[in-house]
């Protein structure tokens, strides 16, 4: 009876370990995917119905809300908890208006993919308290621009100006005037990138007139090509004390048309909207139309193939006073700008049912995939998701895309990179012409580097020109890195560093494909011995920014510990500083916390001057794979998330980069409990011989 009883709790205790190692597990796997409670998630289905006829990708989709499709109790006062969902992938977003007290709200939802004459149905949802804002126009838009910080970006803009024309940004404001009482006085910036046709200039602006003379300030938004020449131009004018006269100027290859008073914007000075200018493509027909506050004007419908162009085009912003000019000094206001996607038949959006509360369940009956809890960062691919079946619409029921045709629940696209925004993310670049640059470009692209930092290593110019006009027709800028192997301590460096410096300015004037910026690479030496330290380098930023003007980015590229009376001479004449975070006393910086300790002084010296930092780390310093460093990026970006000192990321060799792999293969999961694995064997084996050995008997 005794041993009786000893098998059988030998048999218990076995099972016991089982069960409850399959309990553990299983509780673990439950919890793994998502620490978000979904219980108090509210949801809103959204119909979105293609018009044109034509498969639109990356499309930008206003949503409207108001009190009859939305309550704005369920959602934070300003919005941020707010996310879309579309087959399993998270949307990018912008709010471009929030007011909650008012129950009005506007916001721009990219759609990766609307198929021709069919709907699709996205899930807006909120709710979440934990949930930080993502709204990012920068991510939503083709061109985005919200004039932060104290100046012009240079990386982003080209800027011109006339007698006493100037640019000011401040407060988030940017200001195109013609200050002072001179003829023909007048200032233009227009974007570095350029677009296609089917675009929309959208820009939120104010008109200001100050003085007595009532026709105020000629101000001018539009498309623009080659500023020399003007060969190509769409541009909407207006002028007049409270733009009571708007007309359309075109041009195509200096054929002309010219209209005059078509409408007016007749809105009060100091009132702000919003104009938008659509140039787009239909039946084999250009078309121009003018939008105020989002509602179209058909007086300024104009349709013309030998008056409107189609070749690709940047945006531009001009104010101008008159020949006559009295004291009538006045700018344009700016609050943001940005490029969208245009088709004259615009999508229609409509809301599938009243806003229902929902668990997660909901989101899977909808989206017919494993929800994606909100913790998870979106993706950013525009490509239609494999295996897309659109079935036909019938009897008024929005047609769903199917993930997979054989009806298997959709895993969730996995995700490459982390995200995150900030408007520089480079790479340092040599010897470009070794790399197949289709794949060079598909690799930048999907790290989301937008920028080529390109080393200067040899003497002749000329020879880069080819890349930066294959990089730039890729939407890469490109910064010429200078001086970065001069020896500074030797005899004529600074002679030697200003004939290079000339070079490359006299190429830029000449270029087809000139640099986006100029990074003048700053050393110290390191000889102990050295009777002579490195020079002065602040002649040749003088000499840059003199030369260069207000066309080109110059930035400079500091060392560890560079001297902060050194930063605040440069700071005046650079629109960047780059920080390298690395050749530091601590190595192997691959920490978000190590990082911003190493280069806090030099961070926070730039922020003292108002100027602006990219740190740059060395790939040489330990990264495991790609993906590391992309999810060390995301980290300084929410860490300066709100300082106005840090602009962005940069790698410090690309040959490094591009050998390691996307994402190394993730190691083998231990067991949760110690050493369970081999207690586990030990049971079952003492387990199967007592239950033998019972049964024999």
């Amino acid at each position: 009876m005794k041993k009786r009883l000893i098998t059988c709790g030998i048999i218990s205790i076995f099972f016991l370990v089982l069960i409850t190692g399959f309990t553990v597990a299983t509780a673990n796997d439950l919890l793994a995917p998502s620490t978000i409670n979904d219980t108090d998630a509210y949801s809103q289905e959204i119909v979105i119905t293609e018009n044109s006829g034509t498969n639109l990708m990356g499309y930008q989709v206003p949503i409207n809300l108001d009190s009859s499709n939305f309550n704005f109790s369920k959602a934070k006062t300003d919005g941020s908890d707010l996310r879309f969902f579309s087959g399993g992938q998270t949307l990018n977003y912008w709010i471009e208006n929030w007011d909650s007290k008012a129950e009005e709200a506007l916001i721009w939802v990219r759609v990766p993919s609307l198929p021709a004459n069919r709907s699709i149905t996205l899930l807006m949802k909120c709710g979440n308290p934990a949930d930080k804002a993502v709204s990012n126009g920068g991510k939503t838009f083709e061109f985005f621009e919200g004039f932060e910080g104290d100046k012009l970006q240079g990386f982003v803009w080209n800027a011109e100006s006339a007698g006493g024309g100037l640019v000011e940004v401040k407060n988030g404001i940017c200001k195109v005037s013609a200050p002072k009482v001179h003829a023909y006085d007048s200032s233009l910036i227009y974007s570095k990138k350029s677009f296609d046709i089917n675009s929309m200039f959208v820009v939120k602006r104010m008109k200001v007139t100050t003085g007595t003379d009532g026709r105020g300030p000629l101000l001018r938004q539009g498309f623009i090509d080659q500023i020399n020449s003007r060969k190509n131009e769409i541009k909407h004018e207006t002028e007049f004390a409270n733009e009571s006269r708007v007309g359309w100027e075109t041009s195509y290859r200096k054929e002309r048309f010219k209209s005059f008073d078509r409408t007016d914007v007749g809105v009060p000075e100091g009132e702000w909207y919003t104009s938008g200018i659509a140039w787009y493509e239909e039946n084999d027909t250009r078309k121009v139309a003018w939008y105020k506050n989002g509602v179209r004007d058909t007086r300024m419908n104009y349709a013309s193939n030998d008056y409107v162009t189609d070749i690709p085009m940047h945006v531009y912003l001009y104010a101008a006073s008159y020949s006559d000019a009295s004291k009538n000094t006045g700018y344009m206001a700016v609050d943001y700008a940005f490029v969208r996607k245009f088709v004259e038949s615009e999508p229609t959006v409509r809301f599938a049912s009243d806003q229902i509360k929902t668990e997660t369940s909901a989101e899977n009956s909808l989206t017919g995939s494993d929800s994606i809890p909100e913790s998870v960062t979106p993706t950013e691919t525009e490509t239609p998701v494999p295996e897309v079946l659109v079935t036909e619409e019938t009897s008024g029921t929005p047609v769903q895309i199917q993930e997979n045709q054989s009806g298997n629940e959709t895993q969730a696209p996995e995700i490459l990179f982390p995200r995150y925004s900030v408007n520089v993310s480079g790479v340092k670049l040599s010897s470009p012409y070794r790399f197949d640059f289709p794949v060079l470009t598909k690799d930048l692209e999907s790290s989301r580097i937008d920028t080529i930092f390109l080393s200067m290593n040899g003497g002749d110019v000329w020879q880069y020109e080819r890349f930066v006009k294959m990089a730039h027709e890729d939407g890469l800028s490109v910064h010429a890195v200078l001086f970065e192997e001069l020896n500074c301590t030797e005899e004529g460096a600074v002679n030697t560093s200003q004939a290079y410096l000339g070079s490359i300015l006299d190429y830029n004037e000449k270029s087809l494909a000139p640099f986006d910026g100029i990074n003048i690479y700053i050393k110290t030496s390191n000889d102990s011995d050295s009777k002579k330290g490195c020079m002065d380098y602040l002649d040749l930023f003088k000499a840059a920014r003199e030369k260069a003007g207000k066309q080109i980015s110059i930035s400079a590229s500091i060392p560890p510990g560079y001297d902060a009376s050194n930063v605040e001479k440069i700071a005046p004449l650079v629109d960047f500083f780059v920080v390298r975070a690395y050749d530091r006393e601590k190595e192997s910086l691959i920490s978000e916390s190590d990082i911003v300790d190493a280069v806090a002084p030099e961070m926070g010296e730039i922020r003292g001057v108002n100027s602006k930092g990219i740190i740059e780390i060395s790939v040489d310093e330990g990264f495991e794979d790609k993906y590391s460093i992309q999810n060390l990026f995301a980290t300084l970006a929410e860490y300066y998330a709100g300082d106005s000192a840090f602009t962005g990321v940069s790698i410090s060799n690309y040959d490094t980069y591009k050998d390691l792999p996307v994402k190394t293969e993730p190691k083998e999961q231990k067991s949760i409990l110690p050493g369970f694995e081999t207690l586990s064997v030990l049971l079952a084996g003492l387990g199967a011989f007592a239950f033998l050995k019972e049964k024999k008997k």
